[in-house]
């Protein structure tokens, strides 16, 4: 399949507050794999984010896709208790972190998790944990799309988070859809999307 080196982003009109009404009408049981491929179309239609997201960025978990029941419970926790706050990119050294509310309930959550791990470091406003390597590429399950990807497969990061790849996309200025893919073996599984913003 010939890759399109064109990189067009969707268009901005309406697409600035698309991915928080789907996100805000998600109801797995009825509308899930509508909400989902609407993701998906807008990932397909994005392009590697030009210039490299800089600085902090704030994110929002928007839909979890592995198991019905499960994206259920996980639709129903975010609003009132999602730990995850967004990253912060350095584009010349192509590395980043992501930020989590510093709270208790963040800290015992990542010692349960992740017994061994110690974050990157601990702000007033934030945990910085996970860090992450960037560069563009084809996308895992969309070889027809250059993303820009996030991996987090070398340590320190806990064996679990290594498995994780974050593929990123513009959709508008300022705005990015992102793609959570999980390694099994040897291949990737998409397990949910994401949105940062400025």
């Amino acid at each position: 399949m010939k890759r399109d080196t064109r990189h067009p982003v969707v268009e901005v009109g309406d697409q600035l507050g698309e991915l928080d009404r789907l996100a805000d009408r998600l109801v797995p049981r009825r509308n899930r794999a509508e909400v989902l491929e609407r993701f998906e179309e807008m990932f397909r239609s994005g392009a590697p984010p030009d210039p490299p997201p800089s600085g902090p960025l704030d994110g929002r978990l928007l839909a979890t896709s592995t198991w019905g029941p499960w994206d259920s419970v996980v639709q129903q926790l975010a609003p009132g208790w999602m730990p995850w706050l967004g990253k912060s990119f350095d584009p010349e050294a192509q590395t980043g972190v992501n930020h989590f509310l510093p709270t208790a309930g963040t800290r015992l959550l990542m010692k349960v998790m992740f017994p061994r791990y110690v974050p990157e470091r601990e702000r007033l406003d934030r945990i910085e944990a996970f860090p992450f390597r960037t560069r563009i590429a084809p996308g895992e399950l969309d070889p027809s799309v250059d993303v820009l990807k996030i991996d987090y497969d070398f340590e320190p990061n806990p064996v679990l988070v290594r498995r994780i790849l974050d593929e990123l996309v513009q959709v508008a200025p300022g705005r990015y859809l992102g793609k959570v893919l999980m390694r099994v073996r040897d291949a990737h599984h998409r397990v949910g999307f994401f949105s940062l913003s400025l």
